[in-house]
């Protein structure tokens, strides 16, 4: 009975509850998806048949975040609400921040294509000086401490074996002279300009003196071993470093050679930009002015005798090759427009000057280099000094027949002769300009034949044919308003203003 009682006791009495801790699951995801050996509960699941084996394992399945993750958590924690917080602010300062990056990427751009390829053929430390006086003249202009600068990088290029007169140092002097205008001390400007011009030019007449002195040496050496060895012996030279040498010095030659036409071009600009500076409102010399213009025309003429008597080209550079002499590439020496343009510019300054019969011969000449320069090609400039020639003959034939400078036995031509011609010019220049289309057509065109349209007019008015000065006027003024040209229509209203006082 005792053991009956024990059964039922055991029966009704409730299993012992297992404890909460052994139905833990884990609160991060389980890499392991797959039953895990052990017991089956109530609840269908299988356990670790151990307890603590099973609580260690839920604890190993909790994972911890990388760095990585945890800056990418609280970087997205804390742009939220970003733009709702700060809704002026914050595009204000990403715009900032991409102007900034904007223009650090332009200075890189520009130091990279334009600054550093200026010092490329200059020596680092020349190229620091130069660094430091381009500070001081395009930043923060300083001129005493921009020539101390400039002074430095002449004295180290020197120092390094630069030539004296290569185009890099002879740029320095020229720097200088462009700095110290920048400054307003334009009198030392031209100082600058005078000196270099005068070292440049010496340099290169004592060069060709020593080249020719040494050909004629060479040349009576050769002829006196011809004729103590027999003529009909051909001597070989076949030493390599013999050979190299002379291929070295050949190659000096040739550079010389390069140099001098690249100084003589130098000498003819600087003589253009001393005209420009002597006819400033700071000097205001006109004598001055037209005798530099004088000298770099002269120096233009006399160079072309000296190149034709030598059998090179006029209009490019010169080299000992004479299988390079028609090298376009090579400009050394001034091409044809360059010359014509330095001839241009000395008969402005004598149209200027009503020296009318001074001017004509040099626009004449201007316009023969520019049509060998540009063949088939034309351009607005011929029409341009097509016009020039006929506003020089207008001017002339308004001033007495005088006698030929040149030939004073010359009977001078008439006020109609010189009036029928200036019209022919001026025609042509209309001619011209109307076959020139764009792009090549540009506003020179434009405004020469407002000009030459004007020029007709007043010769018509010399001739006293009122109608067709009228009807030439009225032309230039309605092609002076479709472009814009305000100088033309007040010429052309002051024209027609005079003719209605004369009816």
């Amino acid at each position: 009975m005792l053991n009956r009682a024990s059964r039922r006791i055991c029966a009704f009495n409730p299993p012992k509850k297992i404890p909460a801790h052994y139905y833990q699951t884990p609160t991060t995801r389980s890499f392991f998806t797959g039953a895990q050996p052990g017991i089956r509960t109530r609840y269908g699941r299988q356990q670790s048949s151990s307890p603590l084996k099973q609580k260690q394992y839920v604890q190993s399945q909790a994972r911890h975040l990388s760095f990585l993750q945890r800056t990418r958590y609280r970087f997205r924690e804390a742009s939220r609400g970003i733009w709702r917080k700060n809704p002026i602010l914050f595009p204000f300062a990403l715009a900032s921040a991409a102007t900034a990056v904007a223009m650090f990427a332009y200075v890189i751009y520009i130091k990279v294509t334009r600054i550093d390829p200026q010092y490329t053929n200059f020596p680092p430390q020349v190229a620091d000086a130069l660094r430091g006086a381009l500070y001081y003249t395009e930043i923060d202009l300083k001129p005493v401490k921009a020539l101390e600068w400039y002074k430095e990088a002449l004295r180290v290029a020197i120092e390094k074996g630069m030539h004296p007169y290569s185009d890099e140092v002879v740029g320095i002097k020229l720097q200088v002279a462009l700095m110290l205008e920048k400054a307003g001390l334009v009198n030392p400007a031209v100082e600058v300009l005078e000196r270099t011009k005068a070292e440049c030019l010496d340099w290169v007449e004592k060069s060709r003196r020593r080249k020719m002195l040494k050909e004629k040496e060479e040349l009576a050496g050769m002829n006196k071993n011809k004729k103590k060895e027999d003529p009909d012996k051909e001597i070989k030279i076949e030493d390599p470093d013999v050979l190299e040498a002379e291929q070295e010095r050949k190659e000096q030659e040739e550079y010389e050679e390069r140099q001098r036409d690249k100084t003589l071009k130098k000498v003819v600009g600087m003589n253009i930009k001393l005209a420009e500076l002597y006819a400033s409102d700071y000097i205001q010399d006109e004598k001055k002015a037209e005798a530099a213009q004088v000298a770099a025309v002269e120096l233009c003429l006399k160079e072309m005798r000296r190149r034709q008597s030598l059998g090179l080209p006029v209009g490019v550079g010169s080299k000992s090759n004479p299988e390079n002499n028609n090298n376009p590439d090579d400009n050394s020496w001034m091409n044809l427009t360059e010359i014509a343009t330095a001839m241009e510019e000395l008969a402005s300054t004598y149209t200027n000057q009503e020296k009318h019969e001074l001017a004509i011969p040099l626009y004449l000449q201007a316009l023969s280099m520019i049509k060998e320069d540009e063949g088939d090609n034309t351009t607005c400039k011929q029409v341009v000094l097509l016009n020039n020639v006929a506003s020089a003959m207008a001017g002339q034939a308004q001033k007495p027949p005088r006698p030929s400078k040149v030939n004073p036995s010359q009977t001078p031509l008439t006020q109609e002769q010189i009036i029928d011609a200036a019209k022919k010019w001026a025609q042509k220049a209309l001619d011209v300009a109307a076959k020139i289309q764009p792009p090549v057509r540009d506003e020179d065109c434009d405004v020469s034949c407002v000009v030459a349209t004007y020029n007709l007019g007043e010769l018509a008015e010399m001739l006293n044919q009122r109608g067709e000065a009228e009807k030439r006027y009225r032309e230039a003024k309605a092609l002076a308003q479709g472009i814009g040209f305000e100088d033309g229509i007040t010429m052309a209203d002051g024209a027609l203003k005079r003719l209605a006082k004369k009816k």
